[in-house]
């Protein structure tokens, strides 16, 4: 994305690259939601954007939290590992488990979205959890109710784990003052609610048909939002 005003003097400096994504199939997506709305920053990052999770990369799933009205990003990450009944540790990236701590908190609650074996129908349920091993990804939690297939979605309990929007094409949006680390809340001017979307250009776009389903359903009922999906067509 366009970086903001370097200071100093003229000078050589690091590389830096920004990359154009393209998500919808032509380049375009045919309707936005009128007036735009707010990225919350505080609830925002990307942690597969490696040296940039503070930039939204275009494809990253978005939903609407509840209380503020305020959009923010709407799936944290995915699990590592098939997860039984009445499993007590949820496996993750490092990168993953890291942000659940960083938007979350080291204790408290999330959703955990998938099917109960691959490729079939989602299901949803809240998650209490008492620990996060930030290095190897574990996180501790109470007994889950459901059995979850490896590749189920992490998401908050604020409301954005419904995805209703994704960021459109482009450098992605950056969520963070000049210094890259303050959160700070940011326009969200083009907020997409219909058009042709390339599938696999989603951010954690999933293998898995069931959970595929599941995201195509929230994203064509969120809002009254209509999208089609090359995976489909």
């Amino acid at each position: 994305m366009p970086e903001q005003y370097i200071g100093g003097l003229p000078r050589w400096g690091s590389l830096r690259t920004a990359t154009h994504r393209k998500v919808f199939f032509d380049g375009r997506w045919d309707y936005d939601l009128a007036g735009g709305k707010i990225i919350n920053g505080t609830k925002s990052r990307d942690p597969g954007n490696t040296g940039n999770i503070d930039v939204l990369r275009a494809g990253l799933l978005m939903g609407r939290v509840t209380a503020s009205g305020l959009y923010a990003a709407s799936v944290l990450g995915v699990t590592t590992n098939a997860e039984a009944i009445g499993a007590t540790t949820i496996e993750v990236s490092a990168a993953v488990a890291t942000e659940l701590v960083r938007r979350v908190g080291a204790t408290g609650t999330f959703t955990l979205t998938g099917p109960a074996a691959a490729n079939g129908p989602a299901q949803q349920e809240t998650v209490t959890y008492s620990a996060v091993n930030v290095t190897t990804g574990d996180i501790t939690a109470t007994a889950i109710v459901n059995a979850y297939a490896a590749g189920s979605l992490l998401g908050d309990t604020d409301g954005s784990q419904f995805p209703s929007t994704l960021v459109p094409d482009g450098y992605g949006i950056k969520v963070t003052d000049v210094d890259n680390s303050t959160s700070q809340n940011q326009p969200f001017p083009f907020v997409p609610i219909g058009g042709v979307i390339e599938s696999g250009q989603i951010v954690l776009w999933p293998s898995d048909t069931g959970i595929r389903a599941w995201l195509v359903g929230m994203l064509n009922q969120q809002g009254g939002a209509r999208f089609t999906f090359t995976h489909i067509m």
